[in-house]
């Protein structure tokens, strides 16, 4: 993008603070900007067509988000750990278990279909093997179902949690037989929200949410492992 073209993007989205705080960690949630990249004021703003100034509120805001860390090098993007994922998968559970209870009482006739209709779509995604198509699904499934709890905090709670997990761009999905499964998983969430049944509701997306946290750790450690081996 040229320099022009970034300035008149920030000036219409706000302060050049504001506009560069969004467009950074737009590129941290969607990988550009990598886990342990270091992040130098000076060339972000050289990239960005800005001073240095709103870059360094913006890493100052990203930091105290929890998506940017300081070492001794400097500002990186932040790299999540076993004991990060941990934390927040288990956050996750609580409320994406209470999430499903609440779209089991609350959901409209509406919602519920366009539920059933996004498990068709995952089901198709899957048949072709299309992990990122599959992965993006899930997302706007777990939002809808967020959505029809019609609890603002718990949104609120929930969307920042996602944009933390956002940033790691391996999928379990990619594991062998996990898509179809979890196309059954999302299947049957629907039948007890559709149902009415609560407890049921609770009790499998916080099932879900357990098992995809289980299969994110040993894929951590893999990773490990294959570092160690490979240094």
């Amino acid at each position: 993008m040229a320099r022009r073209s970034r300035s008149r993007e920030f000036q219409q989205a706000g302060t050049t603070a504001d506009a560069v705080y969004t467009a950074l960690r737009r590129r941290i949630l969607d990988g550009k900007l990598a886990p342990g990249q270091r992040l130098r004021s000076d060339a972000l703003a050289t990239d960005l067509a800005v001073s240095r100034t709103p870059v360094r509120e913006a890493l100052r805001k990203l930091e105290a988000e929890g998506l940017v860390d300081a070492s001794k090098s400097g500002l990186v993007v932040r790299q999540l750990t076993e004991e990060d994922l941990t934390e927040v998968f288990y956050l996750r559970e609580a409320l994406e278990g209470m999430a499903a209870r609440l779209a089991a009482e609350n959901a409209t006739r509406a919602e519920v279909d366009e539920l059933a209709a996004l498990v068709e779509d995952m089901d198709a995604a899957a048949a072709r093997r299309d992990v990122a198509g599959l992965r993006g699904l899930t997302g706007e499934f777990h939002a809808l179902v967020c959505r029809a709890s019609r609890n603002k905090r718990l949104i609120q709670a929930l969307t920042t949690l996602l944009d933390h997990v956002r940033q790691v761009q391996s999928s379990t999905l990619f594991i062998a037989g996990r898509a179809a499964d979890a196309v059954e998983e999302h299947r049957s969430l629907v039948r007890a929200i559709a149902r009415r049944d609560p407890d049921r509701a609770e009790a499998l997306a916080r099932e879900l949410r357990r098992k995809t946290l289980a299969l994110r750790r040993e894929m951590l450690r893999e990773q490990a492992r294959q570092n160690r081996s490979g240094s």
